[in-house]
């Protein structure tokens, strides 16, 4: 009795083994031909689809891109689908499977009027809050319009990037959204959109920049800052380095910065994101970010920086300038000083502001 038990479970034990190399082998190969989890997983990858398209050059071009790790897997899953492809510009992400790919690039027999993806593309200027960066998104017809956009943005994971290590708790990305031209295929969701400008942001703020601003002292959140302070406030590309000099030596001196944009920030409504002039109850509206009440930087970017203001605060102008003032002559320049008496002065001749000290204007004020 005991012997056939044990030849029962030796049938039984030898099934089981078998049956685990099949699905472990499955599960292997599908692994590697579709990749695994890594950094880049999620990444937003844009891919062009024509006419003269088949499965070979589709399968090519998704190599290139490292969506594919086995171009013949993919062609097999083409086949055994039966789909047509759908000419069109699609976003898809790293770290997809194949059959998702094969199913978001297809169109079915049951669904011949499918709409192709289209190309879209988003120009994120300097300076701009990303309400704004929202408000372009929905201009150009992206998926869930600006509120989408914010969303995504209030919800992106923060922990995901090594440079938004040194970003206070409850902090916003506003400020790390890189200004630049972004194209995309309308089938993309505003996450993705956010990721690519996150990513960009990544590649731009080099190590160099990096070292450079351990060397100065600052995070990178204090650096990303300032140099949105900066953005506001230059505007011709010259100056930048000098105004960002200016506030860095208000900071060592333990001077409040007074810059306007900061308070626009505070005030600003839908619609009118930079209100200006501004009167006396906007400077004394209680806000951390106003630096007119709180001396020191504000708690957080006041917009989105480009790269040249970036790298004016790291590498800013060698001078001992504390003030300026604009010099309302259609020149879009200012006039720089290092003492409050060449302020005044200043401020008489460029802007018929002549008075005792008590009468005299902030750094920035135009």
């Amino acid at each position: 009795m005991v012997r056939p038990f044990v030849q029962v479970l030796k049938i039984v034990t030898i099934g089981a083994v078998a049956l685990l190399v099949v699905v472990g082998g499955q599960r292997y190969f599908t692994f590697y031909v579709e990749g695994h989890a890594d950094a880049d997983t999620g990444r937003p990858v844009v891919i062009q689809i024509s006419d003269a398209d088949d499965a070979g050059t589709i399968a090519d071009k998704l190599a290139d891109a490292e969506l594919l790790r086995w171009k013949p897997y993919f062609m097999l899953r083409m086949r055994l689908s039966g789909d047509e492809l759908l000419p069109g510009t699609y976003t898809l992400r790293k770290g997809m499977s194949v059959p998702g790919i094969v199913d978001e690039i297809t169109i079915g027999v049951d669904e011949p009027d499918a709409p192709a993806p289209s190309e879209l593309a988003i120009t994120a200027i300097e300076g701009w809050r990303f309400e704004q960066f929202a408000e372009a998104a929905a201009a150009v017809g992206s998926q869930g319009g600006a509120e989408a956009f914010i969303a995504a943005v209030e919800s992106a994971p923060a922990n995901q990037w090594e440079f938004l290590q040194s970003l206070p708790p409850g902090s916003s990305l506003e400020g790390y959204l890189f200004p630049d031209t972004y194209t995309f295929g309308s089938n993309a969701e505003a996450g993705d959109l956010v990721y690519l400008m996150l990513r960009n942001f990544d590649e731009r703020f080099t190590p160099e920049m990096r070292r450079r601003a351990q060397e100065m002292g600052l995070t990178i959140h204090e650096v990303v800052t300032l140099a949105s302070i900066v953005e506001r406030e230059a505007v011709i590309a010259e100056e930048r380095p000098i105004i960002a000099a200016v506030y860095l030596n208000r900071l060592v001196q333990g001077m409040p910065l007074q810059a306007d944009p900061t308070v626009q920030y505070v005030v600003a409504q839908p619609g009118d994101w930079w209100p200006q002039p501004l009167d006396t109850a906007d400077l004394e509206t209680d806000s951390p970010y106003n630096t007119y009440l709180y001396p020191e930087l504000p708690p957080g970017p006041i917009a989105n920086p480009g790269l040249a203001s970036i790298q004016a605060v790291l590498t800013p102008e060698e001078v001992d300038y504390l003030y300026f003032v604009a010099k309302q002559d259609g020149s879009n320049t200012h006039e720089f000083a290092v003492t409050y008496e060449e302020q005044l002065q200043n401020q008489c001749t460029f802007l018929s502001a002549c008075g005792d000290a008590t009468t005299a204007l902030p750094p920035d004020r135009a």
